[in-house]
């Protein structure tokens, strides 16, 4: 495996032009790392999953985890967690659970086929150190994660999830795909599931409890045009139909947290496809190593759209439970770019991308993110930056 060609030491040091912000590469063995996800665990330590190996889509990619002890200035060596040699194993999510174990949750597909994806999940008893075996929480082919558990109690919790649907005729691109949510009221036993009304195209659901007792769920577009919100007055159980906000959105992952009193924060790449981009048909494209589903293809009035650039990535703050937003700063912009001695290979495109983000009991901001793919990068921003 091509090792990483940027200096991801773990160590946490004061960001460059902002001393305010300190900032670390967490170590991986990989060329390539990606959907990183944060999670604090039971002793205060942060924890740290993402997917990484030659490239996404590929079998030798795996997921990872590293912590950040508390009170420590290094992240910790990672540890693989997963073990499949034959499917490519992406987009982690961690949780605490009520028990005190440590949960993480990944999709597991043929390569490159995201509508051949299944959900698994690992458990661990010692912070990350090791891991049980890999056990199928959800079997339905083409079912993909990327968001947390919400624990809305003891057992009582609620797991977004989007179908990668196939269409006759064609391969996967994320024209068709759908947003839902899993419910269990047994701690995980047993699942239901409940759709988000016409969300064809709004994907990687983040759900939010907010202060008023509902909750809120926040989306990225496949249509490469804007963030989507959709509510729920009744713990989840119905959706309003989600409604597009005025933060651009690039078809990449966002993410959103409550940091209290009443401040949510958004990360994202707030770019957004031009007025032109080509949303109708186009050419029915095929490659090999997906499946093109059975029957004859017919026109679509739109398509996914790709290729957006993945920078500036940066940080947003509403104070009126996610209706609008203000940019509190840029983590990554063209101005970063170039400034990071360690990196004599540059990727094709400067993808700042993918980030997750909690909050402390101080109020702090830790936010991670793809950095050229070449590592994960952890930035923590202080409360003063936002509230």
């Amino acid at each position: 495996m091509t090792t990483p060609s940027v200096r991801a030491d773990g160590a946490v040091r004061p960001n460059a032009t902002d001393p305010d912000l300190s900032e670390a590469l967490i170590p991986t063995p990989c060329a390539e790392n990606h959907a990183s996800f944060l999670a604090w665990l039971p002793d205060g330590s942060l924890g740290c999953a993402w997917f990484g190996g030659s490239t996404e889509g590929r079998p030798d990619i795996y997921i990872y985890f590293s912590r950040l002890p508390a009170g420590a200035d290094t992240w910790t060596e990672p540890v693989r967690v997963s073990r499949d040699d034959a499917r490519s194993e992406q987009n982690p999510v961690l949780a605490t659970l009520p028990n005190g174990d440590l949960w993480a949750l990944y999709t597991a597909q043929e390569y490159g086929a995201q509508d051949t994806a299944v959900v698994l999940h690992q458990r661990s008893t010692d912070l990350g150190a090791t891991w049980s075996e890999p056990e199928t929480l959800f079997a339905t082919v083409g079912t993909f994660i990327r968001q947390g558990v919400v624990q809305l109690g003891d057992k009582h919790w609620l797991l977004p999830i989007f179908h990668c649907h196939q269409l006759p005729g064609r391969q996967w691109r994320g024209d068709a795909d759908t947003s839902a949510v899993a419910i269990t009221e047994n701690g995980g036993a047993s699942w239901s599931e409940v759709e988000v009304p016409n969300s064809t195209g709004a994907v990687h659901m983040c759900i939010v409890a907010l202060d008023n007792g509902e909750l809120a769920g926040f989306f990225r577009s496949r249509w490469a045009d804007a963030v989507y919100r959709s509510t729920s007055a009744d713990e989840g159980k119905t959706w309003t139909v989600p409604a597009a906000l005025d933060v651009p959105n690039n078809n990449s992952s966002i993410q959103v947290a409550n940091a209290g009193g009443g401040v949510l924060l958004m990360v994202a790449n707030p770019v957004s496809a031009p007025a032109e981009a080509p949303l109708g048909d186009g050419p029915v494209v095929g490659d090999k190593h997906k499946i093109t589903a059975p029957g004859e293809a017919v026109p679509l009035q739109k398509h996914a759209v790709w290729g957006q650039p993945r920078i500036p990535l940066s940080l947003f703050s509403s104070r009126d439970a996610g209706l609008t937003w203000t940019k509190v700063l840029d983590l990554e912009n063209e101005g970063t770019l170039g400034q990071e001695k360690d990196l004599p290979r540059k990727r094709p495109g400067a993808e700042m991308s993918y980030p997750t983000v909690v909050v402390d009991t101080a109020g702090d901001a830790h936010i991670s993110y793809s950095y050229y793919r070449d590592a994960i990068k952890y930035v923590r921003v202080p409360r003063g930056k936002f509230a």
